[in-house]
């Protein structure tokens, strides 16, 4: 049995993937790669009701809320790395350095997640090339 996946791009106009997007949580450009562009600061806040707030979480287990919670968090995770990685693509950019992800649980009022970063053009140093010598220019 032969399995192959094959991207096909986003050409939609009205783009909802931020499919191509590296994200890295370092504040510098990773080793073996180059900054050609840097666009600027990306931010993105999304808000949701928090499960444990529900009134069926009263008739459910514990276990099951934890996971309802746990499966909240990571659908809210993507939904702000994707919304920031559409916003790094606006801006030319085709990484987010010094990502950063915070969770903020707001009582009754939800879940508050905070997505921010550095919006950066990137390409792969070539065979030879130095870092120093691809530095971006001012």
């Amino acid at each position: 049995i032969i399995v192959k996946v094959e991207l096909f791009s986003d050409l939609n106009k009205f783009r909802q993937s931020s499919c191509g997007v590296q994200f890295f949580c370092s504040p510098e450009v990773p080793e073996g790669f180059k900054a050609q562009f840097l666009p600027g600061f990306v931010e993105e806040l999304v808000v949701n009701d928090d499960p444990e707030y529900k009134w069926i979480d009263k008739i459910r287990t514990p276990r099951a809320s934890n996971e309802a919670r746990q499966l909240l968090f990571s659908k809210l995770s993507g939904e702000v790395r994707r919304k920031i990685g559409l916003k790094a693509l606006e801006l030319g950019g085709n990484a987010v350095i010094g990502y950063r992800q915070n969770f903020d649980l707001e009582g009754e009022s939800g879940i508050v997640v905070r997505g921010i970063g550095t919006a950066v053009t990137l390409s792969r140093l070539q065979h030879g090339e130095t870092v120093q010598s691809a530095q971006l220019s001012p």
